[in-house]
């Protein structure tokens, strides 16, 4: 994607924005075994405001990390993040796969660019290319080479990344190796725009990575989507959220005639004109009023903590899962939480029951012998949970 022209300039000048400081990374820099033709990754940091957080940006196909984003970048840095736009390999859109037979075709393709695990057949990254690798290479360099600027707190060992104080954000492919990182790693907050797309329209649903359960929270991601995308439908996206449950408590918010915080969604979305040289997919990047305060809210959105340690701090406990047909909620309920009993599709529809759920000493069993085999989401009280219908 190239949405914003810059001046080409020496790796090694530094770029000001306020108290802003910019620099370029190429990989071999960290690490003499990569090619010396890679792109540079462009580092941002806050000379006076410190959020003690890094945001590990991974652009979409095609983008240039040294080029690219330059205002998602600027602002994130002006609030006072680390920022890191990631050099890494980004030849092969996700959406490409869409018609692709195998079930498991998104896995292998977001597993290898992610950890250079060698299992796709439409991707060869290697593991020093992953993303994990050059995420962690380029942070031990800047601890080695940057003393001044802090970038040790990210690092939970000298040879380990300090997920909890890292935000994944990504834009269109970019987006789907967040959501994909945070399935493995307890991070800060997910930051997912224009994507995940990895919908298979061979089998007519989101790709099997993106319903499988997860390490971080469903409270702390976040989605913006553009209504007119032109790249993956809208509706596809839409459903890809769905099955990373974020349906489940939230429905898509439309932000361009609304202020933050937008009703407290973290499904956003936007009809905002892409422009002259700018296509709808790109809108959710570009610079803009509305995007800054959207941008401003997905990054520091305080009730993130409150809403975790309300609802899935507390986690259902349900036996058996898998389960056939009588489904137990352990627990000391009452009759009146049976009515906040609800069963989902990972879609977000929700499934009627044939048969009243039972109260007896506090536990509740449910009848889901109805239900066709699958995964579905339960939630009681605001707290969700996946199951799988055997």
């Amino acid at each position: 994607m190239k949405t914003y022209l810059i001046l080409l300039i020496s790796l090694t000048t530094l770029l000001s924005f306020g108290q802003v400081q910019s620099y370029y990374v190429t990989p071999v820099q960290t690490d003499a075994a990569y090619a010396i033709d890679q792109d540079s990754s462009t580092i941002s940091i806050n000379t006076g405001t410190q959020q003690n957080k890094l945001y590990l940006f991974i652009g979409g196909t095609g983008s240039s990390s040294s080029s690219d984003y330059n205002a998602v970048r600027l602002h994130a840095a002006d609030l006072g993040f680390h920022f890191i736009n990631l050099s890494y390999p980004n030849d092969v859109a996700a959406a490409s796969l869409a018609g692709d037979t195998d079930a498991l075709a998104f896995d292998h393709y977001r597993q290898e660019i992610c950890f250079g695990t060698p299992l796709s057949d439409d991707v060869i990254v290697d593991t020093l290319n992953s993303v994990y690798t050059r995420t962690l290479k380029l942070v031990q360099y800047l601890n080695a080479t940057h003393t001044s600027e802090n970038w040790g707190q990210f690092l939970a060992s000298p040879s380990a990344l300090d997920w909890s104080k890292i935000i994944v954000g990504g834009h269109s492919q970019g987006s789907g190796h967040a959501a994909y990182l945070a399935k493995q790693f307890d991070v800060d907050r997910v930051l997912m725009f224009s994507g995940p797309n990895d919908y298979s329209d061979f089998f007519s649903g989101p790709a099997n990575w993106i319903t499988q359960p997860g390490t971080t929270s469903l409270f702390r991601h976040f989605s913006y989507l553009s209504l007119n995308d032109e790249i993956v439908d809208y509706a596809k996206q839409h459903a890809n959220n769905a099955g990373l449950g974020m349906h489940i408590n939230d429905d898509s918010t439309y932000v361009d005639n609304l202020a933050s915080p937008y009703t407290n969604s973290h499904c956003l979305y936007t009809t905002q004109a892409p422009g002259i040289i700018i296509l709808n997919h790109n809108v959710t990047v570009k610079l803009s009023t509305i995007n800054n305060d959207v941008w401003t809210y997905m990054l520091t959105d305080p009730n993130v903590t409150d809403l975790e340690n309300n609802s899935l701090d507390a986690t259902l406990q349900v036996y058996p899962n898998p389960v056939a047909n009588q489904l137990t909620i352990s627990g000391k309920y009452s009759q009146s939480d049976l009515h906040d009993l609800h069963f989902y599709t990972l879609q977000g529809h929700q499934i009627a029951l044939t048969t009243s759920p039972k109260l007896h000493q506090g536990q509740i069993t449910v009848d889901i012998s109805s239900f066709e085999p699958g995964m579905y989401i339960i939630e009681l009280n605001g707290q969700a949970l996946r199951i799988l219908k055997q």
